[in-house]
């Protein structure tokens, strides 16, 4: 009698939300295809989100022995380690990926944004030491600026970001109804706009301070009041009530905005509900470089980058291409906005140019044929 067959296991590690994101998809397709088994590992913000769409993991957190987490790789059945990027003090990411070099078993990570490249894969050095066999990454323009940033290049595969890989059937899907049940929801009254400001932790991640080489230039909390006293400018000039809803990152509390006022503007601060399905009620998003910006731009929502001051190269790929309307200088804050708000020409032009906007959506298909053939079943 023949024994059962064991299949070759992934083993699957992410932590903050861009990684989560990307990396959700390619684990539900892996045990779709159920030719290898997966053993999903998650710390920090990726453990809701992963809650959220009912994947099953094993939750770690910043207190975990390391050699709990390095224990799962001596498992002889695992084939190859998966692991979304991450940029926090833990980084069980990079530990792991060591251990894997050590061990023989393949490695690949999966990018979700076009930023903070070596910072993903160094020591405290800044050197690149942390290196899997491949990264799957999401454009040209993300390989091209890895290059130039010392990465082998023999390493990047251009596969699309997974994250994205549904944008255009969550737009096809969203309806009318379901547009005016979001509004109802946060009391917003008919004639009303809607703007949808996506926070970030930028303060926290890069701190305040211009010295720092990593401060962009702004925070979020100089970005949004900013964008308060220009809504309520415009309240106040066009006789048009405004309502502004501030969408908390998932490292951000939504009691941490309890003390922002308008004084024109009415403002709700929400964590409840589905972040695209924000986007799609909104009239307008207005943000800083979150992801949450492409996703708007793909969706054919129309878009304002804010990042007054910026000193960095603007890792927003919309904005580069002209997608989303970028906004460097305080002084034209109100311009734009009033633009994208109220001029019917300005807001006509910006959906013209992102109504043939499309992704393939394979880019969850070709990081799995990549797990593949990296394990010998390609």
């Amino acid at each position: 009698m023949m024994g059962k067959t064991v299949l070759p296991c992934i083993v699957v590690i992410c932590s903050d939300p861009g990684a989560g994101n990307a990396v959700a998809p390619v684990i539900e397709a892996l045990r779709t295809e159920g030719r290898v088994t997966v053993k999903a590992l998650a710390y920090r913000e990726t453990c809701a989100l992963w809650a959220e769409r009912h994947l099953t993991f094993d939750e770690f957190d910043e207190r975990t022995p390391r050699s709990t987490v390095v224990h799962i790789l001596r498992n002889p059945e695992v084939a190859l380690l998966l692991a979304g990027t991450s940029f926090n003090h833990v980084e069980l990411e990079k530990k792991l990926i060591a251990v894997a070099r050590k061990r023989g078993i393949p490695s690949l990570a999966v990018l979700d944004f076009w930023s903070n490249y070596a910072l993903r894969f160094s020591d405290g050095e800044g050197r690149l030491v942390y290196m899997p066999d491949r990264i799957a990454v999401m454009d040209e323009w993300a390989r091209e600026e890895m290059v130039a940033a010392g990465f082998d290049p023999a390493r990047l595969v251009i596969t699309g970001q997974p994250a994205l890989d549904d944008l255009a059937l969550r737009r096809s899907e969203f309806t009318l109804a379901r547009r005016h049940a979001i509004l109802k929801e946060l009391g917003v009254r008919p004639k009303e706009v809607l703007v949808l400001f996506p926070s970030q932790p930028l303060s926290s991640l890069y701190g305040t301070d211009p010295a720092n080489p990593l401060y962009p230039g702004f925070d979020e909390r100089g970005v949004l009041n900013m964008l308060l006293i220009v809504l309520d400018q415009l309240v106040e000039e066009k006789g048009q009530r405004i309502t502004l809803v501030i969408r908390p990152h998932p490292r951000e509390k939504a009691n941490s905005f309890s003390n922002v006022r308008g004084q024109a503007v009415r403002i709700v601060v929400s964590k409840n509900g589905d972040s695209r399905d924000l986007v799609l009620a909104a009239d307008l998003v207005i943000g800083m470089n979150s992801m949450l910006l492409v996703e708007a731009c793909y969706m054919g929502c129309l878009t304002v980058s804010l990042q007054p001051g910026l000193r960095l190269p603007d890792t927003l790929p919309t904005n580069r291409l002209g997608l989303s309307r970028a906004i460097y200088r305080r002084e034209e804050v109100k311009q734009v906005l009033e633009e994208m708000m109220f001029d019917k020409q300005s807001r006509m032009a910006a959906q013209r140019r992102l109504s043939n906007l499309r992704l393939d959506g394979g880019a969850t298909e070709r990081v799995v044929k990549l797990v593949c053939q990296m394990i010998g079943m390609g």
